[in-house]
């Protein structure tokens, strides 16, 4: 399935990426043959495929309890009155960081 290189300029635009002509051309190719490799996997029939032998699930079991997954057991991780004691800015007991994000 060929991808219109209209398609990919929206692509393009929305994550505010300047492409040459031939980006565009290569990356609509790219990207068909990525569209055509998932059609392809449309058309196995899962039902055909044994589950396999080991899943998430029991990888992740406790015999001991029966449970699907461990349970969370909340640990201190560090000292709070320690880690605040060697941060370099506080203010009003909140750790001071540079900003992220442009305004």
């Amino acid at each position: 399935m060929e991808i219109p290189i209209t398609e990919i300029e929206h692509l393009a635009k929305l994550a505010k990426l300047m492409l040459l002509e031939k980006e565009k051309k290569q990356f609509s190719s790219d990207v068909s043959q990525i569209v055509d490799y998932f059609d392809q996997l449309n058309e196995i029939e899962p039902s055909k495929f044994s589950t396999p032998a080991v899943t998430v699930e029991a990888q992740w079991s406790d015999k001991k309890n029966g449970q699907a997954l461990r349970s969370d057991k909340p640990t201190n991780i560090f000292d709070t009155e320690k880690t605040l004691a060697e941060t370099p800015d506080l203010d009003r007991g909140q750790i001071k960081v540079k900003a992220v994000f442009d305004r």
